[in-house]
Formats: structure tokens, sequence, C-alpha cells
């Protein structure tokens, strides 16, 4: 956009969007609204316009405790006097033991240590290394440790104020949004053109039908939201109060519920508070607490609670999941089933060879692979049938009549994961899924919603024609009755159901399947193996194989070590870069400078690498060697001892002189744990020790790239002996 077009937003632009906000909800959510939320309005719309401005100024800042001196803004004429009229009026406070965690947080990082030591009686007792500690250790150390008055006595708190009634103000919030981290800068954005709004939608119906389940749902996104950042005292505290959480019949408040419960359970089993974690989990018969509570009932040996739990789950599953976790479980600890089923699955899968230099992109390289064989194979994974299911039911989930959207800012309706979209649409669902009895009438229909509501923005199917087209050979080739049986556990719970299925989807003539790929070291989830299984018994043929990288004699690898300023490349830069290229695993050329990274080279740096500022001082810097350095790197595998850091680290270099670098890249530490098992440790210099391998100048570039190349070189060896024990068949 140009300056002349640019949109600016007018004086006091923010206490227009929340009188916009309070209007909409008032008229929507009369009947959610409790006599405090009244109240609020009533005494918001009494406030001067400085207070009312000074008060949503306060509401889009992020906390609810503020230095006073932080709070200038130009349009407030007197800033002093609309405070005092703000605190006569309840809308802010003074700080009390309620805020004690949020003026910690206000803290810098020096000054909580100060307090510290200001306040132990003896500094050296204390279970922290005060001089390293990082802010969030020093913060839950004084929370559980000391007092709210010792901290801030009645002098020191005159420099804070409170944002008060903040509860009121963040439920009229949640009943226009609908999630509690949600603020007035969408407004904003809609009037500066950056977010587009649902424009195909003008009447918006209230998200709750009662005030029982706004309440309800509200604590729990609340509850939700404090549990990731809590600390452990609190999380205690929340335990003991969970008990008396409000509950409710209401099918989105039920799901918000289980969640939080989860997420609370799993807290509470970190701090090892078994029994009160199993006491939160029972708040809940849903998955995935119900499997947390069979696994802490199998460890803490109440074994015949937990059969009859799983026996229970088995008989009547809340959902797929929870059966096939409740069937596996049970087998494997009451029927001495010595493997599971998703680790059987994978060792029952057949295995083809894939060449490394694909190890980045196992889809990508499987489906050439099977090119090679007559079939096309496409990477289809989730996104085909997240389209499909879109345009089968585009009118029951976005026409005007139909729609549960609340808002203009949403794109998803809602009910979708809690089963309320099935509820409501059940008759309408199966006459549509009928349409899939004749392939031919069901691609027309699909072209037909395609061509008349394409590139209209939403937040379930993307508009990619390639797959849209790719989607109607589907529809034609798929087996009779089999899609409608997908397509209605979409529609039942969306959430739970949109992903986990197959990577490939291969064509050959009228033959369709579905293929899983599991590269070395990856797993069978537990909703790809309830994918898998729907597929299959809806009649369509799934496999998965197991890809393993072969090691071709004549591949080149070239083995990189760098050294930097510090550990993150956001904001350090390379010193030093060395690279051995190997060839028929055999070492045939080596490359290695200094590289000036233009700052200072930290102290402790220094003394662990050796490599000084005046050592780097006319080395060239990285963008003079960044040609010379892609050049010999080639097409080769990049190979590194923590291929994460160095591979990183270089892309990162590149990315600041806008140019892109990669390939194909094998980490020596994930390798050697494969491959070379039983070291006592996987660091460069430990591994060099038991292999016998020279390290002369540990933590300088070229050495430590020539000693990971005589590693790579044995891994390789061993890769090589391993790969005569596969078959190496095709599908």
């Amino acid at each position: 956009m140009s300056g002349k077009d640019a949109i600016e937003l007018k004086a006091r632009y923010y206490l227009d969007h929340f009188n916009e906000l309070i209007g909409f909800v008032v008229s929507h959510y009369d009947h959610a609204l409790e006599d405090s939320h009244r109240s609020f309005l009533g005494d918001f719309q009494r406030l001067s316009l400085d207070a009312q401005c000074l008060y949503i100024r306060l509401v889009t800042r992020k906390g609810s405790t503020f230095y006073r001196e932080y709070l200038k803004y130009d349009e407030i004429s007197d800033l002093d006097l609309t405070l005092d009229e703000l605190r006569t009026a309840r809308f802010t406070r003074d700080p009390d033991d309620r805020d004690f965690l949020e003026l910690l947080a206000l803290q810098k990082r020096p000054d909580l240590d100060s307090l510290i030591r200001d306040i132990a009686e003896d500094a050296a007792s204390v279970p922290l290394r005060l001089s390293s500690a990082r802010k969030k250790e020093l913060v839950e150390y004084v929370f559980e440790n000391f007092s709210f008055e010792e901290c801030f006595p009645f002098q020191a708190r005159y420099g804070y104020l409170v944002q008060d009634r903040q509860d009121e103000v963040e439920y009229l919030l949640y009943l226009y949004f609908g999630k509690t981290r949600f603020g007035l800068t969408s407004f904003a954005l809609r009037d500066l053109g950056v977010v587009k709004t649902a424009g195909f939608r003008r009447d918006f119906k209230a998200r709750f039908d009662s005030r029982e389940a706004a309440l309800a749902s509200y604590h729990y996104d609340k509850m939700a939201r404090k549990l990731k950042t809590a600390p452990d005292a609190e999380i205690l505290i929340l335990g003991e109060e969970s008990a008396q959480w409000p509950t409710s019949d209401d099918p989105d408040a039920m799901l918000l519920q289980s969640r939080t419960v989860h997420t609370l359970g799993r807290r509470l089993e970190r701090m090892n508070e078994i029994e009160l974690a199993l006491s939160v989990y029972g708040l809940t018969d849903q998955f995935p607490s119900t499997e947390r509570v069979a696994r802490l009932l199998v460890s803490l040996d109440r074994r015949k609670e937990a059969e009859s739990l799983l026996s229970q789950m088995i008989d009547n599953p809340s959902c797929d999941e929870e059966l096939i976790f409740a069937e596996d479980f049970f087998a494997r600890k009451f029927e001495k089933q010595r493997v599971g089923r998703l680790t059987q699955l994978l060792r029952d899968a057949r295995v083809i060879g894939l060449d490394e230099t694909g190890r980045d992109y196992p889809e990508a390289t499987a489906a050439g692979k099977l090119a090679e064989e007559g079939w096309e194979a496409w990477h289809t994974e989730n996104t085909i049938w997240q389209q499909l299911f879109g345009l089968t039911f585009w009118d029951l989930l976005f026409d005007p009549e139909n729609a549960a959207l609340h808002n203009e800012f949403e794109w998803r309706p809602s009910g979708l994961d809690s089963g309320v979209f099935f509820e409501r649409n059940r008759e309408r669902i199966e006459e549509r899924l009928s349409l899939f009895d004749f392939p031919d009438k069901a691609v027309l229909f699909l072209r037909e919603v395609w061509n008349n509501h394409r590139d209209t923005p939403n937040g379930i199917l993307p508009w990619y024609e390639d797959v849209f087209e790719l989607l109607c050979r589907f529809v034609s080739l798929a087996p009779s009755g089999s899609l409608s049986p997908i397509l209605r556990e979409l529609a039942s719970d969306y959430r739970a159901n949109r992903s986990g299925f197959p990577d490939l989807l291969l064509i050959k003539g009228s033959e369709i399947r579905f293929v899983e790929v599991k590269a070395e070291g990856d797993q069978i989830r537990r909703n790809q193996l309830l994918q898998l299984e729907r597929l299959r018994n809806a009649g369509f043929t799934v496999e998965v194989i197991r890809a393993i990288w072969t090691v071709d004699p004549e591949q080149e690898y070239v083995v990189v070590d760098i050294e930097t300023t510090g550990g993150g490349s956001q904001w350090n830069r390379i010193t030093e870069i060395g690279a051995v290229k190997m060839k028929g695993n055999r070492i045939v050329d080596e490359w290695s400078s200094l590289v000036n990274p233009e700052r200072r080279i930290p102290k402790n740096i220094v003394h662990l690498t050796g490599i000084t500022d005046e050592m780097v001082s006319n080395a060239p810097t990285f963008r003079e060697i960044a040609d010379e350095f892609r050049s010999f790197v080639g097409n080769a595998v990049f190979a590194a001892h923590r291929a994460a850091f160095d591979y990183g680290f270089i892309r990162a270099e590149y990315q600041r002189l806008e140019q892109d670098f990669r390939c194909p890249t094998l980490c020596t530490v994930v390798a050697a744990r494969r491959h070379l098992p039983g070291m006592s440790s996987y660091g460069l210099a430990n591994l060099c020790r038991e292999l016998e391998i020279t390290l002369e100048s540990h933590h300088r570039a070229l050495c430590d790239a020539r000693a990971t190349a005589e590693i790579l070189q044995k891994i390789n060896h061993r890769r090589m002996e391993k790969e005569k024990s596969f078959s190496g068949e095709k599908l």
C-alpha cells in the first residue's frame, strides 16, 4: 500500500472498538449476563471520556498490574485526575497479595536477585545460583518462599496500580471472541485492512444458549490459560480447588472441561502429586484423562482397578482412540503381549531402500521410488480429506442460514469438535453422503461448489487447484461406499479426526491405495493407526512401508563443523568453518576458513575455542566466503555432529544475505545412537575416545570436522552391514 493510500486509525479508536463490542454482546448475549456484568457496563458508561479511554488502554495492555509512571497517553489530559476517578469507581485498585506473582514478573532480574539477598537470612542457603538463575526461577523461588508483605511493604506499592473488574471485562471479551486470549487488536487490524472478516455473513448467532454454559466455558478457558504459566505452588492450589469447578451439560463446555482437567492432571504428575492428579482426572470420563488414570493405576500396582477401568473403556469407549489405547494396553499389561499394536504394525511393514539424498523429504522420496513402479504417487496426507469435507458440507458449514459463526472474525463454525454440528445436521449429512453412491454426480456437485465459492476465506479447506483435480479423480475411483464412513467421522468430531491420514495416495489405472511412509526412527502415532484402520474398514487398500536410507558408495558427504560467538543463530555469528568432503567412504577434500563475525567474541567462547578477536579481525566475512562454501558443498549430503546446530547457523547466515541454502542433512549424533549403540555418551570427544579416533584440537572447526568424518565412516560401514539383512522389497 502506498503512503497516500495508508489507512490511519482515528483518535480514541480503541474506545470505539470496545463500544462496538459491548453493543454486540448486549444484543446477542443479554441472557448470559449476570448482575455484576450489567453493573460494570452501567458504571463504565458513567465514566468521563478520559477515564473510559484510560481503562480500555489498561484492558488492551498485557497483564493487569502496571507501573504508574508508564501510563502516559497524549489523549488523556490529566492523568492523576483520571486515575483518581477510576480508583473511586472501582476500575483500578492498589495491589495486594492477589497480585503477588504478577508484581514479581514486572521486576527486572537484578532486582529479584537483590530482593532475595536482602530478605534471605543467609544467601548461601538459597538453593539457587543467584548469579546465573533464570528470571522465571527467581520469580518462582520468591513466590514460594517469601510473603507479599516482605517483598512489597506498604510504601513500595505506591508505584503500581491494578486494573480492577478484570473478570467482568474478560467475560465480555470471551462472549464475543470465544477465547480469553483475544483482545481488541482484531478490530484495529480489520480497520487497517490487515485482517479480512467473514464478508459472507452479516447476522451472527449467540455462541451460548444459556448463562450456565457461558460461565462454565469461560471458567475452563481461563483456567487453561492460567495453567500454561502458573508456578507449582499455584498448581497445587488449583488441584485442591478443582472439585468445586463448575459443570455443564453443554457439549462445548464439557469439551473445554475435559481438556483443562487433562492439562492440570499432567502438571500435577510432573510434580509427583499422583494421588491429586488421579482425583483431578476423575472429574471427567473423557479420553485422554482416562488413559492417564489407567497408566497411573498400573504404575501404583492397583491392577484390579486398572483392569476394571480398561474393561469399561473397551465396552463403552468415549472415542475410537480410547478404544485403541484400552485394547492395546490391556493386552500388554494383562495378557502378557510383548509389543503393542503400533510397534507390531511397524515391524510388519515392508521395507524399501531410499537414496539418502532425500532423507529430509522421505514422503517425496518414497513417491519418486513408487513412480518408478508405475504408480502416480501424491503426497496428500490430510489435505485431500479436509478439502473433500469442506466442499461436501459447504452449505451446512458456511451458508448464512446454517453456519454457526458468532462474529465477523471467525472462519470456522463452532460445534465441529463437540458433536453439535453432527447432531444439528444429522439428517442433511446423511442425505449428502448418499450422493457418493453415484460418483459422477458427486464429482459434478463438488465442481459446482468449487466454482461458486472458490477462494472464499474459511477455516476448513485450502483452495489448491491441483489437489481439487486429484480429488475429483479420487472420488471417481474410490471403492463403493468407502467415502461416507470417513466423512461421517469428520462431521462427528472434526478436531479429533482431521489428521493422521496416510502420507501418499497412489493411483495406477483404476486402482488406488494409501501408503504411510515411516523413515528410520519414526513411530506410528495412535491417530495414524486409527485412520489406517478406518480406511481399511471402509474398503481402501492401505499399507505402511518402512524406509531405510541406503548407502551409495559414490555418495558425496560434506562433514561440517563450525565455531560461533554463542549458542543461538539469531543473535550470534560464525567464527570458523571446517568442512571435509567424503566419497566412497574416503576423505577426498578439505576446506576451512576463519570468519569475521563483525562483533566481539565473548571471553568464555575464547577460552573454549581459542579463537580470539585478533585472529578474526582480518578474516573474511561470511558474505565474502558464502559462494566458495556453497560451491564446496555442491549436491552433497550435509553431515555434522548435532547437525541442527551447524546447519541452522549456516542457513541463518545465508538468510541474512537474502539467499536460500538447502541440502539433505545427516546428524552423526542421531546416526551413532542408532548404529553404534552402547556408548557411554555421544558427545564428540567421548565418541572419539571410545572409537579410538584422534581429536587433536577439539573446538577448532577443521579438527572436529575430520573427527566427525571418521565417525561417519564407521557409521556407514555399520549401515552397509545392516542393509544386507533387508530384502529391499518393493510394493
